[in-house]
């Protein structure tokens, strides 16, 4: 395979915008939540560095992984081969990476993560839909419903040309071909599902936290 995109696609403002940066506050606090104290991370996909810089701040060891050398990741490997040892990492993280290998080929990749994981497998997948959203917060709302805000959210099973497009998805969650209960059966394979996550204002990703069988 050879990169989809340059490695300037990453620092664009087009690309970081507000829906970006919320998919990476629940990536970094996923990791924080999955992860021992100090431990080890793996991440998949090194795109801009933004995770793991974050993270290593924080106090952790993370080692990134990208089959694009442009990125300089620490270990230049494609996520089906994974040239690392079994159980070597705390949490292994893969953020928008899967949807761009052919679906037939994500078992493969999933058991990587899983070989190389010592417990927590988190992962976040493109959600193609169109949807309707309403957000909820108001003073005494953390009390009430020990949550910051009421998210309510609708989505739409809308067609648009979205992968077609940019040519750089092969597969997203839709409500056809690759549907959400679908993708739940195949990841049920290697993994029990611990949580599902919609962030709110940005529900075209969508968080998986899996657990090794």
């Amino acid at each position: 395979m050879e990169p989809q995109v340059d490695k300037k696609h990453y620092f664009r403002k087009k690309y970081d915008d507000l829906s970006r940066f919320i998919s990476y506050f629940y990536q970094v606090d996923l990791a924080q939540e999955y992860t021992p104290d100090k431990g080890k991370i793996l991440e998949i996909g090194k795109g801009n560095g933004f995770f793991a810089d974050y993270s290593s701040k924080l106090g952790y060891s993370v080692t990134t992984c990208d089959f694009d050398k442009n990125l300089s990741p620490d270990v230049v490997a494609d996520i089906r081969s994974l040239p690392l040892p079994d159980n070597s990492f705390d949490s292994v993280t893969a953020f928008e990476v899967l949807e761009h290998i052919p679906f037939e080929e994500v078992p493969k990749a999933l058991s990587e993560l899983k070989r190389v994981s010592r417990k927590h497998v988190l992962i976040s997948l493109p959600y193609r839909s169109a949807a309707f959203e309403f957000i909820l917060k108001f003073p005494g709302i953390r009390t009430l419903f020990k949550k910051p805000f009421l998210d309510f959210l609708l989505r739409i099973p809308l067609r648009f040309g979205g992968i077609e497009v940019s040519g750089q998805h092969y597969w997203e969650i839709d409500c056809w071909k690759y549907s959400l209960g679908n993708l739940r059966k195949l990841l049920k394979n290697q993994f029990k599902i611990v949580r599902e996550i919609k962030p709110a204002m940005n529900h075209y990703h969508y968080f998986f936290v899996l657990e090794k069988l």
